[in-house]
């Protein structure tokens, strides 16, 4: 009995060292929130997300003044600015 539980304790060890060191690994991005329409410039703030299509639910949950519908922008691998709003729709800023 003694040898299945420190079996059990080494597993589950791992299965939890595993997920610490995943969160670790994974790396943020900044995201700018606006209020609707970023071509209308009513920049928030920025938040950091580790899941680029949460950014708008994000930014909704962090300023008030989105009403729901935050769209977060963020500089892409091209250095372009991409958008995504809050109906998750994503396109390039021009």
């Amino acid at each position: 009995m003694k040898k299945k539980t420190l079996v059990l304790i080494l597993v589950l060890f791992c299965l939890l060292s595993g997920f610490i060191v995943s969160a670790y690994g994974a790396e943020s991005t900044t995201v700018s929130c606006y209020s609707g329409d970023p071509d209308n410039n009513q920049n928030l703030g920025a938040v950091e997300v580790f899941i680029i299509t949460n950014g708008p639910n994000v930014c909704n949950h962090v300023f008030a003044d989105c009403n729901g519908s935050c769209t977060a922008c963020y500089i892409n691998k091209d250095s372009l600015q991409s958008c995504i709003d809050s109906t998750g729709r994503q396109y390039i800023r021009q």
